[in-house]
């Protein structure tokens, strides 16, 4: 129904999206999971084209989502957005009845049979028939959000957006949500694109889940037994997680496994070869656990730049978007050299940062250990150069770990034994 081909968008220097490819199948529920800024609402706002991309594209049944008018788009797929802020002390019928605006010849023209009906089967729908005459200024977040369902709903569509449309709801509303939602998919055909952070959920009612890693690239696609693993959960979460099934649905259910321990790593010096985000919250977890941190190459701007400056962490730093030059290289060799330990945290290796690890390999050769965080052979654009070193340097005694919790646990064991 909807094909995603090579779909690349960033929003000015930032990249979001980068040859994405996959589809939307008719009559399916399909629910998009992934961390806090990989591009999920964006990635909906892409597809009903609201927002153009730079590089590949959207067909909606083989039509450009560019060619389609927006009156018409407005009639195929109707959005119940994350939040909204309405100001204005609109009627809570009134607003649900603007959903039925598509629809009409012109916005003058008064509601017929069929806009009264679909406007109060959209408030029996969503249980706020009570709260009809009342104004939406006056309503809780949980209601306002069953508002704005039963507003997606009283247009129709064949096709339904959501942004996290529950994130507001309490256990109850948001049961009877996921109900309606189910109902409607079964008996009404809605194809169903759901964005969410409640992974139980979004395993409980999906024919397939997308799960984005953080970069906005497709960690895994597919039947929620195939993509809700404990394996994809920590790669793309970086949590420890166990799987279980669901006693009543057989669908998977996520179990964190929490650690209780508090880490103290008691001024243990250590340098992180970090970037792109992949080092900032483990800059932050060492700066809490009173280590004395070093970082980079950075270039400036890179937001584990900006959070090593804020907690004023030394860094050796670059021009920005720029590959490292030599006299960079050399000033991060120094502040390892000062250093008790080598962290890598690096996930996406191209030319400009494979020196690093030529850094690495000093460093092992100093006695120094070097820890490799949660590397991925997918994640090498050097034409396999930066995997091969990265075994090499596994070989030579660098520690493969699956997360920044190991990490943490092996820093600590390490100062206990200095």
């Amino acid at each position: 129904m909807i094909q995603i081909n090579n779909l690349s968008f960033s929003f000015a220097a930032s990249e979001i999206f980068n040859g994405l490819n996959f589809n939307v199948t008719r009559g399916e529920i399909l629910s998009i999971i992934g961390p806090n800024g990989c591009g999920k609402s964006t990635l909906l706002r892409l597809l009903r084209g609201s927002l153009k991309a730079q590089a590949g594209e959207i067909l909606w049944e083989n039509i450009p989502v560019g060619q389609i008018p927006a009156r018409e788009m407005a009639c195929k797929v109707a959005v119940v957005p994350q939040s909204s802020a309405i100001s204005f002390p609109y009627k809570v019928r009134d607003l649900v009845a603007m959903g039925r605006y598509p629809h009409r010849k012109n916005l003058l023209s008064f509601q017929d049979k069929a806009d009264l009906q679909a406007i109060e089967q959209a408030l029996v729908m969503t249980d706020i028939l009570p709260l009809a005459e009342r104004p939406v200024t006056q309503l809780s977040g949980g209601e306002l959000q069953r508002v704005l369902l039963a507003r997606a709903l009283a247009q129709n569509g064949s096709v339904l957006f959501l942004d996290e449309a529950t994130s507001h709801l309490d256990i109850d509303h948001r049961i009877e949500l996921t109900e309606l939602l189910i109902r409607l998919n079964q008996e009404q055909q809605t194809t169903i694109v759901q964005i969410s952070h409640d992974l139980d959920l979004a395993a409980a009612i999906s024919q397939r889940i997308l799960m984005l890693t953080e970069h906005g690239n497709i960690a895994a696609i597919g039947s929620p037994e195939k993509v809700m693993t404990a394996a994809n959960l920590q790669r793309v979460f970086r949590v420890d997680v166990k799987v279980d099934s669901n006693p009543f649905t057989g669908a998977p259910q996520i179990v964190p496994l929490i650690n209780n321990s508090t880490h103290q790593l008691n001024g243990l010096k250590i340098h992180l070869i970090c970037g792109g985000g992949s080092g900032k919250n483990l800059l932050r977890r060492l700066h809490l656990a009173k280590a004395v941190v070093t970082a980079g190459p950075l270039n400036r701007g890179d937001s584990d730049e900006s959070v090593a400056t804020v907690l004023n962490i030394p860094v050796a730093q670059e021009l920005p978007f720029s590959p490292f030059a030599e006299d960079t290289l050399v000033v991060t060799e120094k502040l390892i050299e000062k250093t008790g330990v080598l962290v890598i945290t690096t996930q996406w290796w191209g030319a400009g940062n494979l020196p690093c690890l030529d850094l690495a390999e000093r460093a092992i050769q100093q006695g120094t250990p070097v820890y490799l965080l949660a590397q991925q052979q997918d994640q090498d654009y050097t034409d396999g150069k930066a995997w091969g070193r990265i075994q090499q340097l596994q070989q030579r005694g660098a520690k493969a770990i699956r997360n920044e919790e190991h990490l943490l646990d092996a820093l600590s064991n390490l100062t206990t034994s200095i």
